[in-house]
Order: structure tokens, then sequence, then C-alpha cells
């Protein structure tokens, strides 16, 4: 399913270089020298967790095939505010895990490294981890994206996984996507309180945001 995707881009990226960019906001988006871009003012609401598909609020390259950006990017909102008086009962998490409802906190990520990284064969989203601090306390909490029980990969697939490849083919930047509800898939508490987030996989971690969340009084 969404996975496959990440695959099928081996045939299509190359890699050109690894850099390190300084972000800058033009109109809706924050923008780091032309590689990529965040969206700004996109509706969290709408996305779903659960799945490493790209969404209104996931990081996007300004060319998806042929970036020489390379790292881990995070999108989500300055603020979230949960209603008072509803219960996760309201909203019950479905068979993949997926959430939805008011009590959720999502994050939009992007990660592009190489095809041989910790030996993935590209499939990043499976692993990554993202941490939300509480900047109060220091607590920690931390998780990665529920596992579903995915329809078994087509021939093809599996054919590109267990394809004889060089090391030039390991050095191949792989483009996923990755989608987290901190509420759920991390076990954040539903009180006030302000997190720095961020993602990470093996040693390569995002951009830190800082979150504000609380409860309607």
């Amino acid at each position: 399913m969404f996975k496959h995707r990440s695959v099928v881009l081996i045939l299509l990226s190359l890699v050109l270089c690894s850099c390190t960019n300084k972000p800058i906001q033009k109109g809706n988006v924050i923008m780091s020298e032309s590689l990529y871009e965040i969206p700004v003012n996109c509706d969290f609401s709408t996305i779903t967790n659960a799945n490493n598909s790209e969404n209104d609020c996931s990081p996007k390259l300004t060319d998806a095939f042929f970036s020489a950006y390379s790292g881990i990017l995070i999108n989500a909102p300055k603020e979230v505010q949960w209603p008072k008086g509803v219960s996760f009962a309201d909203n019950p998490v479905g068979p993949w895990g997926e959430t939805e409802g008011p009590l959720r906190l999502m994050v939009a990520g992007l990660i592009r490294l190489p095809y041989k990284i910790m030996g993935l064969k590209g499939s990043f989203s499976d692993t990554i981890l993202v941490i939300a601090v509480n900047q109060a306390t220091g607590e920690s909490y931390s998780g990665r994206m529920p596992q579903p029980d995915f329809l078994p990969e087509p021939e093809f697939i599996n054919n590109l996984s267990v394809r004889p490849r060089s090391e030039k083919d390991g050095d191949v930047l792989i483009s996923d996507n990755f989608n987290f509800d901190l509420v759920h898939d991390l076990d954040i508490p539903i009180v006030d309180a302000t997190y720095h987030v961020y993602a990470t996989l093996g040693e390569y971690k995002s951009n830190t945001l800082t979150i504000k969340a609380s409860v309607e009084k």
C-alpha cells in the first residue's frame, strides 16, 4: 500500500549532494533555498496518522525525485486546544491504529535518506522515532507509527528488494512520509503543556518544533 511508494522511488531517485539549509518564510510556506517547503496554514484536523502518505501539511521537496536535500523534516501546529468533556471512547482508535476526533495532536513528516541507511531499504516510516519533551517537567514521550498488517507486497517490489545492488545503488536518496498522532502514538496526556517535538532515525535528527497544548476552560 502506502509504503510501496518509497521503494518504487528507487528507480527514479539520484544522489546529488547532502546539504543543510537555513529556512526562510515566503507567504504560506517555510522554504530552504528552494530545496523544500513546509506548509504554514494547513489544517491538521484533516490529516490521519498511521500511514506514510503525503498530505496538505507534509513538508515537500521542490523537486520530488532529484532534490539535493537529505534529512528529516516535520510540521505540526504551533498551538492546539482540546475541548473539555470529550472522551476517547467517543472516537475509538481504528483497526490500523488510525485516530480521529478532537483529542489528537498531529505531526506530519518527510524523510529523505540513502537507501542503505540502517539496512532499511528505504522503508523509513516504519522505524522513525518521534519524541516529545515536556518543556516544564522534562518528561519525554516517544513512539513509532502503529504497524498494521499490510497486504503482501507485489512480486515486482520483492524482486527490487533482492536484486544485486552496487555500492552506488545504496547511496540513492529515497523519500518517505510519516504521520503521527502524539496523543495516541506517544501517549502524551490531555493536559496543559508545552512540548519540544522532533523525529530521529539513527544518527539523523529533524528540526525541533515547539507546540503549546491546552485544555478548554
